[in-house]
């Protein structure tokens, strides 16, 4: 045993060093005290930038919460130049709106509050006679940009996306431009979205549950008294004098970063840089409060009904981010609860003590915390019992009552998943985001598997002692529907203008100059190899660890109990390993493993180091061949199943899912091809080893491996093992959606849901390989981002929903099936019809703006040469087009087409896919607040109740 445990010390010290060596960083700092930091990397296809800003929701005034959220939106507005037809002309009106929100907030009657709405609308829509809507957006996607988004945390936010290579010149003057003179115009439409992304937390429990969490754990610190979204009388009443306030105090030179991962020259991009960002000004920024930090002295309990069945949620207050005790509380929050499911957290799920538990620790600027959650049985222990269960686990810990071999394990983990987390631009950096924010120095990055290797025993049973001992919080739940907060649909016009013109910047941007591009593409030759047509090799370039999926044609389609096998096997030990024992033996190899059923195949991973890789392969050989499931399988099954019905009944979004399935697949959808729970409970464990038995049967359909063992050596020990043989028999298949004669509408009504889950659906054509940009073309144009038809139209210029999104989907692997347009809106219930009754006109009648192709077009080119998959997803997308019948890379294939592309072609794609054709709508939400009635002018109307779709 100590001969095992140093040769996994040197192992692992190895592969840190190998690991780190990889990583290049460079940060320096402009004149004006913009911080930057270039982490260059030639294998990449792409560049991800983020600009970072020291601020969140902790910044907000305590009379203004929701300001920096709200402000994050309106930096997609545009500035003076961006934007605007004419800011001169614009200007009036806007600052009449600034002056009516003030009065606003001072005006207590509701008579006279609306009366200044109206007022506000009236001025908002002259304005908007001169705005050019979501050009931001339109100009950063003619670029070929990517997943162009920000976000809003407590203690920062940030503005981020992919794009290419070529555009970098471009990309750094429009990021450094929406800083500068910034104009909050259509303000009053985006405070409705505003307001449906509060509403969507409203529904959500977890996020319901978090709240009421934080509210208690951090005392008279902003992270307790008020939330990022902020509260619902401050949305009501915006301040856009106190928003401007907060982008002159925080949005500063000196209190702002630049991160660039990716393809690019650091020493080209570095005059770049200073050309576009040092235009920023340097500021003061104003200090943070010093708030006394919450501390618990002993047990402190709250009792609450927030939850559908009992819960209890734990806190300890720990420490924040870059605290030199966090390397040991991190791996503490591992041995409570972690992706290997080896931590004692982990187990009272496993072994099945409760329904449903875990945890995690949240370390931030100012605090830190740990939230630790366990749902008992109906008719199980106490909430009391597993609390003193808990805090017995911690005081093991304590005493170093683990072993030498489980501390190697638990570390293990981390620097595997860290590994992993490096290989994608946007993680990098994230990692780099926050070193600016906590100030940490960006060195942090690379030896922070370093710093958690270096972490001994010793430290790990003081830091427990120190933050996980006998002072704490616990929230008791017991069930309980707390009254939700619903906003009303304000009597607003919505904006009517519309217009096709460009800003002065935009004539500005589209002449920066740009190097030529080089279209980068999956090549079948060069980047993987494949032996007897379903082993695909990858080699990795980045580290040692391995990542091994394996896959069999044939999911809940073929079988509805691959869904329950894949949870059994997820849970369930060998003959010779109990559960407990197997997931502990995969950990010490560094391994981790998960299987998966969907509606096409049945998926096995296997992820771990690659000098352990036929050890961990005989693991899950093991597993497969010895598959021992026990009544306490079926036990673990059945809770599972009834925690998740009760779970699904509370949370709207689930059953606006639930209900998008049957508007899909009808009676075969998975919700109701199921095994019911009253069988559930009384299932054989030996009919789970006979449908493992049947599954396994033909073999494989593919294995992809990706690592750096040699693709010989991999192929013969795979050829040793019949287990993993060829699947000549089961084939992929495409679900399609169900036939409908006219539009029909399927209603679930769900009194207590805030929102509306609306879901459209409209079956197209097969596939046509040779017509397929014209289907790229028309996601562009009219799914595609904030200057897509979808979300101009309903959120943009109507303010009915928060969330929009879809997508035309091709029907992968049998081409000669039918493709089909699938659309979302998230809406206020009484949004609902007037939501709906715009995106169906969508459908049945799509608007022409022929001035928007040309951006579309160069779009097009540039992001689909710089559009290849990260190393690891090389050959499982590979494989999904070849076998849907490309020869090569669509994305190649298309990228030759787009320079003629006209905007006829999306049209035709329209006319032929969508256009006249019945849709299936799908909608989950309270029928009294919109007339049901009114959708039979549409359509067929059928009203459904859960049991309807969903077989418990």
């Amino acid at each position: 045993m100590r001969w095992s445990i140093l040769a996994i010390l040197y192992l692992f010290t190895g592969m840190l060093c190998a690991q780190d060596s990889k990583i290049n960083v460079e940060h320096y700092e402009l004149s004006n005290g913009f911080q930057v930091y270039l982490n260059e990397d030639k294998n990449a296809s792409n560049i991800y930038g983020s600009v970072w800003v020291n601020a969140g929701g902790k910044n907000d005034p305590a009379d203004a919460t929701g300001i920096a959220h709200y402000l994050e939106h309106m930096l997609f507005k545009g500035t003076e130049d961006l934007g605007t037809q004419d800011y001169s002309l614009e200007r009036a009106h806007l600052d009449s709106i600034r002056v009516l929100y003030d009065q606003l907030a001072l005006e207590k009657d509701k008579e006279g509050k609306l009366s200044i709405q109206k007022m506000i609308n009236e001025q908002e829509l002259k304005a908007s006679e001169y705005a050019i809507p979501n050009e931001f957006d339109r100009l950063i996607k003619s670029i070929g940009s990517s997943g162009v988004n920000a976000s809003t945390s407590n203690d920062y936010t940030n503005y981020y996306n992919y794009f290419p290579p070529n555009q970098l010149a471009k990309w750094l003057d429009i990021y450094a431009h929406r800083f500068q003179n910034p104009v909050f115009r259509l303000f009053q439409s985006e405070l409705e979205a505003v307001y449906e992304e509060k509403n969507r937390a409203g529904d959500n429990l977890e996020d319901r549950v978090y709240t009421k969490f934080n509210a208690y754990i951090y005392g008279d610190q902003p992270y307790s008294t008020q939330t990022v979204l902020g509260s619902v009388e401050h949305l009501k009443n915006p301040s856009l004098t106190k928003m401007y306030q907060y982008f002159k105090d925080y949005y500063v030179a000196n209190n702002m970063a630049l991160v660039l991962c990716g393809n690019f020259d650091a020493n080209e991009v570095k005059p770049l840089i200073e050309a576009s960002f040092g235009k920023l000004k340097r500021g003061t920024v104003p200090e943070f409060p010093d708030y006394e930090k919450n501390t618990f002295e002993g047990r402190v309990v709250e009792k609450v009904r927030i939850t559908p069945i009992k819960a209890g949620f734990m806190g300890y207050k720990l420490v924040p981010y870059a605290h030199p005790d966090r390397p040991a509380l991190e791996l503490i929050g591992e041995m409570m609860s972690n992706g290997n499911q080896t931590g004692f957290i982990d187990k009272l799920s496993l072994e099945n003590e409760v329904l449903y538990a875990g945890g995690f620790q949240e370390f931030m600027e100012e605090d830190g915390s740990a939230f630790i959650f366990f749902v008992p049985k109906i008719l199980g222990k106490s909430l009391k019992t597993f609390e003193e269960g808990i805090r017995q686990s911690f005081r093991g810990i304590a005493a170093g009552d683990f072993s030498d071999s489980y501390f190697e394990s638990i570390k293990y983990g981390v620097y595997r998943n860290f590994s992993l987390s490096l290989e994608q631009l946007a993680s990098r950096g994230r990692y780099l985001g926050l070193s600016f924010i906590y100030d940490l120095d960006p060195e942090e990055l690379l030896s922070y598997s370093e710093k958690i290797r270096a972490v001994s025993k010793e430290e790990v049973q003081r830091v427990a002692s120190q933050y996980y001992g006998e002072d704490y919080f616990i929230m008791q739940s017991r069930t309980g529907f707390p009254k939700k907060v619903k906003l009303e649909k304000p009597p607003y016009k919505p904006i009517s203008e519309r217009t096709e013109e460009t800003s002065a910047y935009a004539k500005t941007f589209e002449k920066i100059s740009q190097t030529p591009a080089t279209p980068n593409f999956i090549d079948l030759e060069k980047d993987f190899s494949i032996t007897d047509g379903y082993l695909y090799y990858t080699r990795n370039p980045l580290n040692d660890i391995f990542s091994f999926r394996l896959t069999i044609a044939g999911g809940v389609a073929k079988n509805p109990k691959y869904s329950l096998l894949a949870e059994a096997l997820n849970s369930t030990g060998t003959q010779e390993y109990s559960t407990t024992a197997l997931k502990n033996k995969f950990a010490s190899l560094g391994a981790t493993y998960g299987f998966t059923s969907d509606y096409n195949s049945f998926d096995i991973s296997l992820t771990g180091l690659d000098g352990n890789f036929n050890q961990t392969l005989e693991l899950l050989e093991e597993l497969l061949v010895n598959f021992n499931p026990t009544e306490q399988t079926v036990k673990y099954l059945y809770n599972q199943r009834t925690t998740q019905n009760k779970i699904n009944k509370g949370n709207p979004a689930d059953g606006g899912r639930i209900l998008y399935n049957y508007g899909l697949f009808g009676d075969q959808s998975q919700f109701l091809t199921r095994m019911p729970s009253g069988e559930l409970k009384n299932l054989s464990p030996a009919d789970l080893q006979v449908t493992l038995k049947e599954l396994l049967a033909n073999g494989f359909n593919a294995l992809h491996y990706t690592g750096q063992k040699d693709e010989r050596e991999l192929a013969g020990t795979l050829a040793g093992k019949p287990l993993f043989r060829k699947n000549t028999v089961d084939k992929y298949t495409f679900p399609e959606a169900r036939d409908v004669s006219e539009t029909t509408f399927y209603v679930i009504d769900d009194k207590k849901a805030i929102q509306s889950y609306v879901y459209y659906v409209v079956n197209g054509e097969p596939l046509d390989y040779e017509v397929d940009y014209k289907k790229e073309a028309f996601n562009a144009y009219y799914t595609s981002g904030l200057s897509g038809l979808l979300f101009q139209e309903v959120r943009e210029f109507r303010s009915l929903a928060y969330a929009t999104g879809g997508n035309y989907i091709d029907p992968t692997y049998e081409p000669g099936k039918r493709g089909r347009l699938v659309l979302f809106t998230g809406s206020q219930a009484d949004k609902t019809l007037d939501a709906v009754k715009v995106v169906y006109g969508l459908l049945t009648d799509m608007p022409i703006y022929e001035t928007r192709l040309e951006a579309i077009r160069e779009g097009l080119i540039l992001s689909s040469g710089s559009s290849k998959p990260a190393f690891r997803d090389l050959s499982p997308r590979a494989e999904a087009f070849l076998k849907t019948g490309y020869t090569a890379d669509p994305n190649e294939l298309n990228f030759t087409k787009y320079p003629t592309l006209e905007f006829g072609d999306i049209v035709s794609f329209y006319e032929n896919n969508i256009k006249g054709k019945p849709a299936i709508i799908t909608i989950y939400g309270d029928t009294s607040q919109f007339d049901i009635n009114q959708l039979k002018s549409l359509g067929k109307v059928i009203e459904l109740k859960m049991e309807d779709i969903l077989v418990e």
